[in-house]
Order: structure tokens, then sequence, then C-alpha cells
């Protein structure tokens, strides 16, 4: 039997989360199509069966392989709680296309990668209600874990990669979202990382987002504040750093950025945390720091990292013989959006 011709009981598939994924509304994938919006509801909430003809248009207005249409949404792992570090005046609407491209990311991945990535070696570690381990404390095993020691964190995405998580850094479309991250069960953890951000924002928002897949299954009222206290132990180890942050300025700061790879404000901020800088200090430096107009442009450049996982697991099957077409299959996306997402627009 042909895989259309299998399409016969109502189910719910990928076409809401596609279709969110492209930005579009029913009334607009309707128009698009020629499919009523009240049949479309109805075809996304799984309460019909799609017929092979009818998918087939919504395969070409949505401009996908028909198969990606076929996928039930439970086999993505698409209920996954979804974490990201965005601005208050981020639209619903973008946030919610967000969330259904990283659930689309999610069953690329399954298809570049396989079984051709590292191992995973990151541990879930949910934070214990009876906070008898802290934020900090999980931070420090995640770092045993994954055999960084008490120093500065060298190449954080390539620490990460070698654990098995997948990180996948592009245009999020909106400067007000800086990366999202969500770990299904029985799937490796993927994360969205926004490409605008300065290098050391990026580091502490990876820090930050991994905390969050570690440590949060369910969202919690306090998971922001326990996220930044995680990615501060990870980034910047008080064992270590707490010396370092005695008598801060400025210029001291400025010093100790490219040692750690964050921000000043960070360093300053973990300064105040640990009790190295008062709180008139703070406030002092702060001052300082925006007087010179390093709130929003701080001197000392970061290294951009850059993920290389997934480059490397592409060039490993196109040296194998296998064509753009074959692999853009494999990941039930279009040649040309595959190689517009994973190679760079370079065909």
């Amino acid at each position: 039997m042909s895989l259309l011709g299998a399409i016969e009981v109502p189910r719910k598939i990928l076409l809401g989360t596609v279709r969110i994924a492209r930005g579009l509304t029913q009334s607009e994938l309707s128009r698009r199509s020629g499919v009523s919006q009240a049949l479309l509801s109805k075809l996304e909430s799984g309460v019909v069966p799609v017929d092979p003809e009818r998918l087939a248009v919504l395969a070409a207005a949505l401009d996908v392989p028909v198969d990606l249409l076929t996928v039930a949404s439970d086999e993505i792992g698409a209920s996954s709680y979804v974490f990201h570090r965005k601005r208050s005046t981020l639209p619903v609407s973008k946030a919610n296309q967000l969330r259904a491209e990283l659930d689309l990311t999610h069953l690329q991945v399954d298809g570049i990668v396989g079984d051709r990535s590292p191992k995973l070696q990151l541990p879930r570690r949910p934070l214990p209600e009876d906070g008898f381990d802290s934020p900090e404390d999980i931070a420090k095993e995640i770092r045993q874990a994954l055999g960084i020691g008490e120093g500065p964190m060298g190449r954080l995405v390539q620490a990460l990669e070698g654990a098995g998580v997948v990180v996948v850094s592009r245009p999020l479309g909106s400067t007000k979202i800086d990366a999202m991250v969500s770990w299904p069960d029985g799937r490796r953890p993927v994360v969205l990382l926004g490409d605008h951000a300065p290098a050391d924002r990026q580091r502490f928002t990876l820090a930050h987002e991994m905390a969050h897949a570690v440590m949060h299954q369910i969202p919690t009222e306090d998971q922001e504040t326990e996220a930044d206290r995680f990615a501060s132990e990870f980034l910047m180890p008080a064992r270590t750093i707490r010396a370092q942050l005695d008598g801060l300025s400025v210029p001291k700061l400025a010093r100790l950025k490219p040692v750690w790879g964050v921000s000043m404000a960070a360093l300053l901020r973990r300064g105040r945390d640990l009790g190295v800088t008062s709180e008139a200090q703070y406030r002092s430096l702060n001052i300082e720091l925006s007087r010179a107009g390093y709130r929003t442009n701080e001197p000392v450049e970061i290294p951009r990292e850059s993920p290389t996982m997934l480059d490397a697991v592409i060039n490993e099957r196109l040296t194998a013989g296998e064509s753009i077409a074959d692999i853009a299959a494999s990941a039930r996306m279009t040649a040309r959006e595959f190689t517009e997402l994973y190679m760079g627009g370079d065909a």
C-alpha cells in the first residue's frame, strides 16, 4: 500500500505545527490552498482523516514534502515544554511560531543525524522540592559530568555538542528572543540559538537554556531565577572566580571579560551575588557602565562560537555519496529549505 493510501483513519498530524512554523493563520492557508478554514480546523485537530489529494494540495501550499504532513504530532514530542529567553514584548504569535519551528527541528535533526552523533551524556537533574540541592549544586554536577574542570569555560558550544546536545544557530526572526530549548522524552535536547546577540550574551543564554533542559521538566514560578543561578555557577564557578572579583573596577571587568567569556555586567552581578562586591559598589559601577554606554555596547569582543555537529554529519553523508536531495528527504524537508537552513544557502 502506498504512503498516501495508508491515511485512512482520523489522527492528529503535523499540519497545524507546520502551518504555525510557516507563520500562517488558518484563514491564510485556506486562501493559499483552497481548503476551507472549517475543514482545516478539523484536519489539524484530527477529527477527520486527510484524503491523499487534499494532503498533496496542502503540502504544495506549505512548500513541504507530503510525508511531513503524515507524521503524527505525538511522534515528535510536541507536548514537551519549551523554554526560551525572551523579552516580554515578544508577540505571542512569534513565540508560537518559534515553538513550532523547534518541534520541526527535532524531526529534522533526527533525520539528519540518526546515530551519527556522540552519545547523549547530559543528565536530567530536576531540582528537588525539598530544596536540599540548589541550582549551583546541580551546575557543579553538570560540569563534572561533562568533564569540565573548575576554571574558566572554554568553548561552550563544543562542550555541549560533545555531550550529544544539538545546537542550531540561525536567525530567529526577532531580536526579542535569544534562544529556545526543548528536551522531549526519548530524544536529545535541541537548542535554537539566535545569531543576533553578542557572543558573551549568547554564551550565558546557552547556559541558561541548558539549565532549563536539565532542571525543569515542568514550568515553575522561579524557573528564570533558578536558570540564571545555574548559568552563573556553570560559567563562573564560585570557588575559582571569587578571589578574582575582589576590588572590581570598570577596567578590571574589561580584563576579566575575555578570561571568563561573559559580559562585564554578568561579572559585576556575580561579584555582588557572591558577597565580594557590596551593594553600594554594585550600584556605583553600574552607573559607570551606563555613563560609558557599556550597558548596550560593551568593549572587548568575545569570539563567537558556532555549532559544528550538524555540519560534520552532513559533510560525512555527502562524502559517502548521498545527495543533498537524499539528506533533505531524510529530514522531511525540500532540498531548497534544507540548503537554506542547514547549508547556509549553498547547494
